[in-house]
Order: C-alpha cells, then structure tokens, then sequence
C-alpha cells in the first residue's frame, strides 16, 4: 500500500486538475470498495493541495465525498442484492449464519447510528455497508445517513489538511494512532458480544 499512495500522491501533484479530481473520486470509492487502499491520507495530502493553490476546494471535496458515497453504496448494493444466501449458510463464502443472525440484530438495533458513525470507524466502514444491504436498510435512510457520515469526516480531515500544510504526513500519523486504538476497542467489544453470546447459548443448552 505504501508504493500505491507514493504513486498516487505523485500523479496528484503533477496532474491537470480534471485529472486530479477524477483521482481522488477513484481512490475514495476504491477505499470503500479495498479497504486496504487508504483514502484518508489522500484525502488529508488533496487539502494541503488546496492549500498549496494547485487544487480548488470544493471541486475536491465534492470529488472525495461523492466518490466515497458511491463506494459505500456499491458495498450496501452487493448486500442487499445478493442476500444473506449468499454470504452464509449451507455453501456460503464468508460468514457463518449465526455470525450474520447477530450482525443483522445489531443493525436492527442500532443501524442508523452506524451508518452515520461509519466514517469514524476505519476498517468496518465496508463491513457496515454490507450489513445493511444485507439488513434490508432502506436506500434513502443508508444515504442520507452516510451523506452526513461522509460530509462530516472528510469536513475535519479537510480542516486538519490545511491546518497544517506542508506537514500534512503529521495527520496521517494521527490517523494511524486513531485506526489502532479505534481497532483494539472494537476488538474489545467483539470479544465481550461474543462472550455474551456464548454464554446465551450455553444457558440455553443447560
């Protein structure tokens, strides 16, 4: 991944700013699409772009923003589409049916505030999407919700961006520090669900 954002990063300083903008849409759907391409450090280097006056801000943020959206619509369409058959169950690829039964009754409980938190939680962000495709969400709630997601986030990457310029690569160190605590918390809390979950099943069988 680090050869891919140094490639990036330099065709987004040499490029025509047309080009520019199609870029940084491509790369934010592609981070919803690949979680591992990291989209946020592209966005954090376009806002010193900006900065810098070789970029427009708004063409840039409503390139990332609509490019980002699309991707975690793609993932909520794959969902939904393809159906819960699919991903589980007798001959599934991915997930077992239990994993998915509790996945679907979080969603029920707490759906909307996933998919506007969905941004603030790097490395799930695809696994929310599916989940609501897979949920049933209605479209116009998984996209007004992950309109204001989106907004919000890249809204204070923007900010971060210009805040401090040249010295941009400090708020991906940051981001970096955010993505390990954020991922050790959640590890956390899936090994106290699962705990809870196993002791339900056990009381059940006793």
């Amino acid at each position: 991944m680090e050869a891919y954002l140094e490639a990036l990063i330099e065709h987004l300083s040499d490029a025509d700013p047309v080009w520019a903008y199609a870029i940084l849409a491509l790369s934010a759907f592609l981070e919803n699409v690949v979680p591992p391409i990291p989209g946020d450090t592209v966005v954090v280097f376009s806002a010193y772009l900006v900065g810098r006056g070789a970029l427009a801000l708004w063409p840039v943020f409503i390139a990332t923003c609509a490019g980002g959206l699309i991707g975690f619509l793609t993932m909520y369409y794959i969902g939904f589409s393809r159906g819960r058959a699919f991903f589980s169950g007798r001959g599934g690829r991915f997930f077992s049916a239990d994993s998915l039964g509790v996945a679907e009754r979080w969603l029920v409980r707490y759906g909307i505030l996933l998919i506007l938190g969905n941004r603030f939680l790097s490395g799930i962000r695809s696994v929310i999407a599916l989940g609501a495709g897979l949920g049933g969400m209605p479209w116009g709630k998984v996209v007004a919700c992950g309109l204001v997601s989106m907004v919000a986030w890249n809204g204070l990457l923007f900010y971060a961006g210009l805040l401090v310029g040249q010295n941009w690569e400090q708020v991906t160190g940051l981001l970096a520090q955010y993505n390990r605590i954020l991922l050790g918390l959640l590890a956390l809390l899936g090994a106290g669900l699962g705990w809870r979950w196993w002791r339900a099943r056990a009381a059940e069988r006793s």
